[in-house]
């Protein structure tokens, strides 16, 4: 009985959430209707949403969820990997016109990736900026993209 409850006790911690506060995650572009794009948020449940993002309104989710145990875990592993390099405030190019941006919030703290305008796919950006806080946040932004596509 004693050993039931223990492994009982054991898979549930292996599948708790690894996130202490919710986690956003958006990929935007600025333009004349405003910052229009994606949010995706993960709560500290590791339940999901994605949703659209125009102007200084966040429509409803148009996908929610939650991530598998194996998600949960890459998850870790990422946000361990951004708390290694740091969660510089402001990364990439400084401001532009139509300036595409990618944004994390975590338990306090935001980074800001300013890109050109377009800015390119998150995989081809990824490959070229190495394992620095940009690879990082880079990295992060694609894989919650993958892990939320549905």
């Amino acid at each position: 009985m004693a050993v039931a409850g223990l492994f009982t006790s054991v898979t549930i911690m292996a599948q708790e959430c690894p996130l202490s506060a919710p986690l956003t995650v958006k990929d935007t572009q600025q333009g004349f209707a405003g910052e229009t794009g994606t949010v995706w948020t993960i709560l500290p449940d590791c339940s999901y949403t994605v949703a659209r993002l125009i102007g200084l309104k966040t429509l409803d989710p148009e996908r929610q969820g939650r991530l598998t145990a194996e998600q949960q875990a890459r998850l870790k592993g990422l946000l361990d990997r951004m708390s290694a390099t740091g969660f510089p405030e402001q990364l990439g190019s400084g401001p532009q016109v139509n300036a595409r941006r990618i944004t994390m919030s975590y338990g306090g703290k935001h980074s800001v990736m300013t890109l050109a305008p377009g800015g390119g796919d998150l995989a081809g950006l990824r490959a070229a900026a190495g394992n620095d806080p940009v690879g990082a946040l880079l990295d992060l932004a694609e894989q919650i993209k993958g892990m939320t596509s549905g």
